[in-house]
């Protein structure tokens, strides 16, 4: 049989009461009374040391011991006055002891539960603390990577040559880097929403005032937007042409780019005078460099060899001196002095030319070509021969590797022709711009198409992206014209092996 803890108490308890009843009555002697002050110490005792149970043991066995003593024959007739007060005083002083141990108990047991709660709160204060500290950290450690990534996109921001303000959620400027504060200063960053319209009075392309919600700060917190916009700058009072990008910030806001249109009529004007310089400059002695090698391929002394080094350096004389034309032409076409006679021609010879003008530039690409019998065409042959070539050098540039050219003419009331590649095609982004001064793709100056354009305008046709992608469709437009010969038409002057007809 297994005794809880209390069991064991309460009968130590009882044994101590039992054995400070004896003490006292050994102690009493002949005495009528045994000292009462002896079973109190040792309820007392018990009581602080085993508890209020314990002592409340101790107590009932010293009583009974004590009434059984005193309510004996030969004891209770000695029983004195005094005897009889210390016996009452102590059946009450006793049970007032082992109270006031019980309550001593409560109070220890609410002071250890209060002290067990303070070092739980301590412990979770701790806790809270370790946490809060924790969270400081990852805080702190968000803050810094975020003040790196701003601080790499202001050196990028800064990097951009054109105009970028970066605008909140109000339409208010926060940010603009050194382009535009220079451009339009920090006033026309920092306004507000509305000075800001009221001072730049923001005009589209066609000089018609904005209203509030087509603002471009505005409008780009909803969508991406792309414009031409005509702005007051304050600085200066006049007014600036710019090209307008704005994209949305998630979360609220809106980033434009603003691209200068009379600083690129500038970089334009200026590359225009130096291909005009250039072409001016180098076309003379590349001449002379070309009659010299024609004048020793005539030497008869001369010998297989030297003949055909004769013949490689005149190919690169000749594509020198294409590169000139086409400089010249830009030259013309950007000061709109493009001059191109309307006369018929034959449109398969100039296709012909235009493939033997790809080969004379290294170009060992396979080019089928699909003529319509009789077109002839109005126009400026040199003019048209040179567009052809500069589509046929594009779909040679971007095409995949080992794929043909593919080149079609369809006769009509406008005669058609297309050029087709088996390449990635054109970005859309760019498809908008890609007759446009100086747009290219990756390579190249960005001028061919741009001449292509110029080119065909001037004599009275046209140029259009049909396909953008996959593989891009060029196709070039010229008035039909009727044949001024009555003999069949001429086969093409070229090397157009593969020609359909």
């Amino acid at each position: 049989m297994r005794f809880r803890g209390s069991d064991r108490r309460l009968m130590l308890g009882m044994l101590a009461g039992l054995a400070a009843a004896i003490a006292g009555m050994v102690l009493a002697g002949d005495q009528a009374l045994p000292f009462t002050v002896i079973p109190v110490l040792g309820v007392i005792f018990v009581g602080l040391t085993l508890g209020s149970g314990a002592a409340m043991g101790a107590y009932i066995v010293a009583t009974l011991v004590l009434v059984l003593l005193v309510l004996q024959p030969t004891r209770i007739d000695d029983l004195a006055p005094s005897d009889v007060v210390r016996l009452v005083a102590f059946l009450l002083g006793s049970p007032l002891a082992v109270l006031l141990v019980n309550r001593a108990e409560d109070d220890r047991r609410r002071a250890s539960r209060a002290l067990r709660a303070s070092r739980d709160a301590e412990a979770a204060l701790e806790a809270e603390r370790l946490r809060l500290e924790a969270a400081r950290r990852e805080v702190d450690a968000a803050l810094a990577t975020a003040e790196r990534e701003r601080a790499r996109l202001e050196e990028v921001a800064e990097a951009i040559p054109e105009p970028l303000i970066v605008y909140d959620d109000d339409g208010h400027g926060t940010y603009g880097n050194r382009a535009a504060l220079r451009l339009l200063g920090r006033s026309f960053v920092e306004r507000s929403l509305e000075e800001w319209g009221r001072v730049t009075q923001p005009r589209d392309a066609r000089g018609r005032v904005l209203g509030p919600d087509d603002w471009p700060q505005v409008r780009a917190q909803r969508e991406a937007v792309r414009g031409r916009l005509t702005l007051r700058i304050p600085m200066t009072g006049r007014d600036l042409m710019v090209d307008v990008e704005g994209t949305p910030i998630p979360g609220g806001g809106a980033v434009l780019l603003l691209r200068d249109i009379g600083k690129e009529e500038d970089e334009r004007r200026r590359l225009s005078r130096f291909a005009s310089f250039v072409a001016h400059e180098l076309r003379n002695p590349l001449a002379v460099a070309k009659a010299r090698i024609e004048l020793a391929q005539r030497d008869p002394q001369r010998g297989e060899r030297a003949r055909t080094h004769d013949g490689r350096a005149l190919e690169s004389v000749d594509a020198a001196i294409g590169i000139l034309e086409r400089l010249e032409l830009y030259s013309r076409a950007d000061s709109g002095r493009v001059e191109a006679s309307r006369e018929p021609f034959e449109l398969a010879p100039a296709v012909g030319s235009a493939i033997e003008r790809l080969r004379a530039r290294g170009s060992q690409r396979e080019v089928r070509v699909a003529m319509a019998p009789g077109a002839w065409v109005l126009g400026d042959r040199q003019l048209s021969e040179q567009a052809i070539t500069n589509l046929l050098t594009n779909a040679d540039r971007y095409a995949t590797p080992n794929t043909p050219i593919r080149v079609a003419v369809e006769a009509g009331p406008q005669v058609v022709l297309r050029v087709a590649d088996d390449g990635p095609g054109i970005d859309p982004e760019v498809a908008d711009r890609i007759f446009r001064e100086r747009v290219t793709a990756g390579r190249g100056l960005g001028l061919g198409l741009y001449l292509v354009r110029a080119t065909m305008e001037a004599m009275g046709g046209s140029v259009v992206l049909e396909q953008p992608r996959p593989g891009a469709v060029f196709a070039l437009r010229w008035p039909a014209a009727d044949p001024v010969r009555p003999t069949a038409p001429s086969e093409p002057t070229g090397p157009t092996a593969g020609i359909e007809r």
